[in-house]
């Protein structure tokens, strides 16, 4: 049995047709693709248990031949029979720059496991900030359908906001940046073999996303220590990498704490008092990993928002511990709603961070987009 399965992955990885011996074994024939210009790839789901293929979806160029147990049907009826569909081309947005230069590296691995894949694809490399939405509205001006952001969650905002609410395309994920929070709570796989498995043979699902005063959000919507947190981490960067800067401004935030008095409205409730932060999740995660919102669901049409009022330094620091865990949720100092929508007010403006971007202030309007994205995810 063993020795058929490895026939039958030799013939597809190189073209050659199986001997006839095999295709008897397995009671499969030949068909030769049609020579359709529009068609770069398809999968096909196996089903056959002779080879231990079912279930799995594998790609293939568009001049392979290929062996079924069918008839000389036409290519997308045999791909209806068998449960398979045409794939789309890959269109890769890479952040060079995104997890202080790692994602370069990660994205060269990705890019040998294509070609020897025989896998066809495009790169264009961001070169400034907002450069991704600019690149993603080209690529689908001129019919890419699948996109995919590599990089952190500030690469995956830009190229969501432009891919929001168009069903006609898919956004691909690879985790490649510092913090990686939208990827991680939908379990994507950072390791380029895995992630580009993942690509060929995951699903596209719907996702939400949130829109605050115009401007669109995939994970989170902060005000508060975790924007003190974020310009902080900014002024640590140089000369250094990795999670030390963002550690070094969480120190700093911490003996630089700021009260903010906000009014927050919500469809059931309205809240007012002096807070620390306040974070609205699409997600459960933000900052590298911090479980803020643990029951959240990105695709449930509801944002779950988390209040801290404003505590001693000496409380807010043994309340920090449980934010990472996402055992904080009824404590004293916290509350936690459920809302489709909310409004925030404070005394004096306030920058909101957007998926860990410095983009809107308050006043801020916020509210929750259901299925705007479909993401290739487990």
């Amino acid at each position: 049995m063993r020795s058929i399965r490895k026939t039958v992955l030799r013939s597809i990885r190189t073209g050659q047709r199986i001997d006839s011996e095999t295709a008897r074994k397995v009671e499969i024939l030949r068909l030769i693709l049609t020579n359709d210009s529009n068609l770069r790839y398809y999968t096909i789901e196996y089903s056959y248990p002779q080879i231990e293929f079912a279930g799995a979806g594998l790609l293939y160029p568009k001049n392979f031949a290929l062996f079924f147990d069918c008839t000389q049907n036409s290519l997308q009826g045999l791909l209806s029979n068998f449960g398979g569909n045409i794939m789309d081309r890959m269109f890769f947005i890479v952040n060079p720059v995104a997890g202080s230069g790692k994602c370069n590296a990660l994205f060269s691995e990705c890019e040998t496991i294509l070609r020897e894949r025989g896998i066809e694809y495009i790169v264009k490399k961001t070169e400034y900030k907002g450069h991704a939405v600019k690149i993603a509205e080209e690529a689908i001006k001129n019919g890419e359908k699948f996109i995919i952001a590599a990089g952190g969650d500030g690469t995956v905002n830009e190229i969501s906001s432009v891919i929001c609410q168009n069903p006609n395309v898919k956004l691909g994920i690879l985790p490649f940046g510092t913090g990686n929070d939208l990827s991680g709570m939908m379990n994507l796989p950072s390791e380029p073999e895995a992630a580009i498995d993942l690509l060929l043979s995951g699903e596209a699902k719907y996702i939400d996303m949130g829109i605050a005063n115009g401007t669109k959000f995939t994970n989170v919507c902060g005000i508060g220590f975790d924007v003190d947190v974020l310009i902080n981490t900014e002024r640590h960067k140089k000369g250094r990498k990795g999670m030390l800067p963002y550690f070094l401004g969480i120190v700093d935030s911490l003996f630089h704490r700021k009260k903010v008095h906000a009014k927050i409205k919500t469809d059931s409730i309205q809240y007012e008092g002096d807070i620390i932060i306040s974070v609205a999740g699409n997600g459960k995660r933000f900052g590298g990993g911090m479980l803020v919102n643990p029951d959240a669901e990105v695709d449930d049409g509801l944002f779950d928002l988390c209040i801290v009022r404003w505590v001693s330094l000496f409380t807010f620091l043994r309340l920090l511990p449980l934010f990472i865990k996402g055992k904080h949720k009824n404590k004293a100092p916290v509350t936690n709603i459920r809302t489709q929508s909310f409004t925030i007010e404070t005394d004096s403006e306030c920058i909101v961070e957007l998926d860990g971007e410095l983009i809107e202030k308050t006043p801020l309007t916020c509210s929750i987009i259901k299925n705007a994205l479909r993401v290739v995810r487990p």
